[in-house]
């Protein structure tokens, strides 16, 4: 039988318990024997991270160190430019033949998806699992059959995960308050020595 694996790609500015939430329930509902962590280089849809790559992979590493289903890919931190998913995806199948991929999408995402370079090959070929997280504005069937996602290959969500973003995290380092239950207590205190995200809350506001 050949391994599932979901890809689950972002900026992870920082990586958070909402983050870990999508990767968990994911994992689960989808008989996959491993979630991806592939933290994005330099994404082309949004503001630059705050924090480097290297720091991002390690907040990664730490979140996931004792759980062996998650695991942590450094496959754009070898590539330069900007990150694009089509390039990304092509990578991991040239590097793990014979391991069904399917890339994981958040309602928004796979919305914008005919905004992506190359996402007519991306739509034609690749394996989809798209969460509704609770509280956002559900994306259904209609929508996807209506973006042009195979229904054979597209699995909608729904899932549970808590109300955190990135940039509440980074709010919270940048007013001196506490991260408890917002990020893994590991993840905080790899922020707090590494000095990440400090300096005016206005700063902080861009990315999820």
């Amino acid at each position: 039988m050949t391994a599932r694996v979901i890809v689950f790609g972002g900026t992870f500015d920082p990586v958070h318990n909402g983050h870990l939430a999508v990767a968990e329930q994911a994992l689960a509902h989808c008989d996959a024997v491993q979630v991806w962590f592939v933290p994005a280089g330099t994404p082309p849809l949004r503001s630059p991270a705050r924090a480097p790559l290297t720091a991002r992979l390690a907040m990664l590493h730490a979140a996931t160190t004792q759980r062996p289903e998650l695991r942590v890919m450094d496959t754009e931190s070898r590539r330069a430019g900007v990150s694009h998913t089509i390039e990304t995806i092509t990578q991991l199948h040239a590097e793990h033949p014979g391991v069904e991929l399917c890339i994981l999408l958040g309602a928004d995402a796979a919305r914008n998806i005919a905004e992506w370079p190359g996402h007519d090959q991306l739509l034609s070929r690749e394996r989809f699992v798209v969460v509704n997280r609770s509280g956002a504005q559900p994306f259904l069937a209609a929508d996807a059959a209506a973006v042009g996602y195979d229904p054979a290959r597209t699995r909608l969500l729904n899932i549970e995960s808590p109300p955190i973003s990135a940039s509440q995290v980074r709010r919270h380092v940048a007013d001196g308050e506490s991260l408890d239950g917002l990020v893994p207590a590991a993840v905080a205190a790899l922020i707090a020595e590494l000095g990440l995200y400090r300096g005016s809350p206005a700063m902080h506001n861009a990315g999820g």
